[in-house]
């Protein structure tokens, strides 16, 4: 009897210390799940909105390139804030707090984000591979108006793709009055829609990705340099300096009317700005990458 009494005392209190265990290490993965997220929240949202900052603000950053990056910094703000922000509240308070309409919300922007990245960065990929292994057609080709349209219609296309979501997912109360945001249906039917989705923005722009860089990697460092790259860039600063002395010295000695003297000092003006343009500016980016691309297309 006395044992029998001894046991029914002891199991509540063993009872209450592993669920006291058990509350601990919850609080303590809640708030170190909590910490980290808001960490790489924090310093992803910043980021990303200085990026965006500095291309608006700043006029000579106004390159395709970059209205590609910050068409790619708009998309990770937009997963940063739609997935980061309402873990964080769903691990404090255990339950979904956003209703029907924050449920649909939230996933499309989620969805919307990851799909924009991924195009973002393709389109990215395809300028890169014209600007070095098409340099002249990239004249043409890789223009600021250009890469504002893509965007545009990258952001289109995928907007109107991800209104999908909006019916397959909804809010859910359990048995227990735990509310969360789910799918309508079984996962089973979920399968062709994940397998489009991968097949669109992950398997397509990756292997676009490996072949576009492997060609660029090909051009950059397969590709031997022409025999006399520097014999010409040499030739081309001797025919400078000669230029430029020959617009100081050119027109002495000869004798000269009003109007040809007008005429000549013109000429002499003329040449002097075209050699110093040349020779000091642009004659200086003349590099042997440079020779190369003009030697291959004449």
């Amino acid at each position: 009897m006395t044992n029998n009494v001894s046991s029914r005392i002891d199991t509540p209190t063993n009872i209450s210390l592993s669920s006291s265990v058990a509350v601990s290490d919850s609080l303590e993965y809640k708030t170190v799940s909590v910490f980290l997220v808001l960490l790489v929240c924090g310093v992803g949202i910043v980021g990303n909105i200085m990026v965006v900052l500095v291309v608006l603000t700043t006029r000579h950053m106004r390159t395709p390139t970059n209205c590609y990056l910050m068409s790619l910094a708009i998309a990770d703000l937009t997963v940063l804030v739609a997935a980061g922000l309402p873990n964080v509240s769903d691990s404090l308070t255990g339950t979904w707090i956003y209703g029907h309409a924050g449920c649909l919300g939230i996933t499309y922007l989620q969805y919307l984000g990851i799909n924009v990245s991924s195009c973002s960065i393709t389109a990215f990929t395809v300028e890169r591979y014209i600007a070095i292994c098409h340099p002249m057609k990239a004249q043409t080709v890789c223009t600021v108006s250009r890469a504002k349209r893509i965007i545009t219609g990258v952001w289109i296309f995928t907007c109107v793709y991800c209104m999908l979501w909006f019916f397959l997912v909804d809010i859910q109360v359990g048995a227990d009055g735990h509310v969360q945001c789910g799918y309508k249906v079984k996962r089973d039917l979920y399968l062709p829609i994940y397998l489009i989705d991968f097949a669109i923005f992950y398997v397509i722009p990756l292997l676009l990705a490996i072949v576009l860089y492997a060609l660029i990697a090909r051009v950059l460092y397969l590709s031997p340099l022409p025999p006399h790259a520097d014999t010409s860039a040499t030739t081309l600063r001797r025919s400078c300096r000669d230029s430029s002395e020959a617009a100081r010295t050119g027109r002495q000695g000869r004798p000269k009317s009003a109007a040809s003297s007008r005429k000549s000092l013109n000429e002499d003006k003329y040449s002097k700005n075209w050699a110093g343009w040349w020779c000091s500016g642009q004659g200086s980016r003349l590099t042997a990458r440079g020779l190369q691309v003009l030697l291959m297309k004449a």
